[in-house]
């Protein structure tokens, strides 16, 4: 069920817990195209959300032409690879927080039992998927 902005909205820790157990990507507010399984809030330019990575998960190679992509580490451990800087991957453990600006290809992977929150401003699905080389491709492989 869509809810407003204008109503007073509320997700249990429990509801999450189920959803996330049957999706592990879940929304808690944005412009959302596909149904899922929680009641999210719908807004124009605001997306919320969470993901739970049971197993390991390597997510494909991406950017976001019109917002930074926001990540803050719940638990876990989440790598991420700024594909055009002269940086090695990155280790975000719980507590850590990333924002990757727009137009900044990455790809990132989640170690097992990693759980997230994403926020990103936006008012259309911006992700435009990258060809990444084989070196990152051979990372993106390797499990944590």
């Amino acid at each position: 069920m869509k809810y407003t902005e204008n109503d007073v909205f509320v997700l249990r820790d429990e509801e999450i817990k189920a959803a996330t157990e049957m999706e592990y990507r879940q929304y808690f507010s944005g412009n959302l195209k596909r149904p899922q399984l929680l009641n999210y809030i719908q807004t124009e330019n605001l997306e919320i959300g969470t993901s739970v990575y049971k197993t390991f998960t390597a997510d494909e190679p991406h950017l976001h032409k019109l917002t930074s992509d926001m990540v803050y580490i719940l638990q876990g451990e989440y790598h991420v690879w700024l594909l055009e800087k002269e940086t090695s991957p990155m280790v975000l453990k719980k507590g850590d927080f990333i924002s990757i600006p727009k137009n900044c290809p990455y790809a990132s992977k989640a170690k097992a039992g990693t759980e997230t929150l994403f926020i990103k401003q936006l008012k259309e699905s911006d992700k435009v998927v990258v060809t990444p080389s084989p070196e990152v491709k051979q990372w993106m492989g390797e499990e944590i």
